[in-house]
């Protein structure tokens, strides 16, 4: 499976909202995934022409920790701000547009 299933990670946006997450909370887990797959250890490839699926390394937590008002009515901070990343990607990988994203993936922990 390692030699088929292949992971590009794009390097776009800068910590704490992408490539960082928690990884000491109820949340660690996508902290966690980010951290082993950035690190290279399973999966990765830096060539986008091996790649099965890629990774949109931002972190749904630290997007509501750093743009989400406590109390505010306007909550679209965070949906501006996915928006925002996902049209740099496109605009600047072939690789969104050849499946107008439904190889990407995004991984995004949340309690109930």
């Amino acid at each position: 499976m390692e030699k088929l299933f292949k992971i590009y990670v794009y390097e776009e946006g800068e910590p704490p909202k992408f490539h960082n997450g928690p990884c000491r909370s109820i949340y660690s887990t996508e902290g966690w995934f980010i951290v082993e797959i950035e690190k290279g250890n399973f999966y990765m490839t830096k060539d986008p022409d091996q790649a099965l699926v890629f990774f949109l390394p931002f972190s749904v937590v630290m997007m509501v920790q750093h743009l989400y008002v406590l109390g505010a009515l306007e909550y679209h901070a965070i949906g501006r701000a996915v928006v925002d990343y996902i049209d740099i990607v496109a605009r600047r990988h072939p690789f969104w547009n050849r499946s107008l994203g439904t190889d990407h993936l995004m991984l995004s922990c949340m309690t109930g």
